[in-house]
């Protein structure tokens, strides 16, 4: 019998299709699993009511890590880990973005904002990506009055100009944050606490679970933090190979394949 009692799960290019829709096996072998008592946490840089919606898909009540580690939340939704950045490193982030003319969105808790400089292509995508209507602010830097952000997310059709924000960002020497790409376009900021690693290490320590209990699924190398965090790691066939060589085991099929399903055939089911 599999000794995997948890299975942390990430989204795009791992659990979905690239139509953003769960494939029918991927359901399946979830289902099946979840029914021998397998607890499935779905882990992502999206926001917790993004990820709530694939777990209404899946018929599943477990743990939510949204914005790649900055929040992590119970199967009641209560938060059981939270990181923020502070006021001083948001400043020198609303620096960068002004000097590298990127699109750049804030995100607190449940919901996103954003400002006129930011190009409105990008809050069309937010909203189909997520499910969730952001706000719209004449000054994200008034926000910091109120809350600080959990993660930012610097994006732009032009790739150089995300990679010249983070030669700026590097710049400056922040050790309070990290800055790493989740998708060409996409460079996302967050406290340097923060990652899915750590989630999945909390996770552990809430189920009482060892390493060797956990198998984690990704993609990308914002998932590369998981891997050292469990005794089986899962790269799905359309991942880089940077990722695939640190992988225990790589698909046979893409996300678009099944892969996800085909790992939890092949280890717990």
């Amino acid at each position: 019998m599999s000794e995997i009692k948890l299975v942390c799960v990430d989204v795009d290019g791992t659990l979905v299709s690239d139509d953003k829709s769960v494939p029918e096996a991927n359901l399946k072998a979830i289902k099946e699993a979840s029914d021998r008592g397998v607890v499935f946490a779905v882990l992502s840089g999206r926001i917790s009511p993004s990820i709530q919606h694939y777990q209404r898909i899946l018929g599943i009540e477990g743990p939510v890590s949204s914005l790649g580690g900055c929040l992590l939340e119970d199967p009641k939704l209560n938060i059981i880990e939270e990181y923020t950045l502070d006021r001083e490193t948001c400043l020198k982030i609303f620096q960068a973005r002004k000097e590298s003319g990127i699109s750049l969105l804030f995100y607190h808790h449940n919901t996103w904002f954003t400002d006129g400089d930011t190009d409105p292509r990008w809050l069309k995508s937010e909203f189909e990506a997520t499910g969730v209507k952001g706000n719209l602010v004449d000054s994200l830097e008034t926000l910091l009055e109120s809350f600080l952000p959990n993660k930012f997310l610097a994006l732009d059709i032009e790739i150089p100009k995300v990679v010249r924000f983070k030669e700026i960002l590097d710049s400056y020497n922040l050790n309070t944050v990290k800055a790493f790409f989740s998708w060409p376009q996409f460079m996302e900021v967050v406290p340097s606490k923060a990652d899915k690693g750590q989630a999945v290490r909390s996770l552990r320590k809430y189920y009482g679970l060892e390493k060797e209990q956990v198998m984690v699924c990704g993609d990308y190398f914002n998932d590369l933090s998981m891997f050292p965090e469990a005794g089986i790691s899962v790269a799905m066939a359309n991942s880089p190979k940077e990722v695939k060589d640190k992988a225990d085991y790589v698909t046979l099929n893409d996300n678009n394949g099944c892969g996800v399903a085909e790992a939890i055939e092949r280890f717990i089911l």
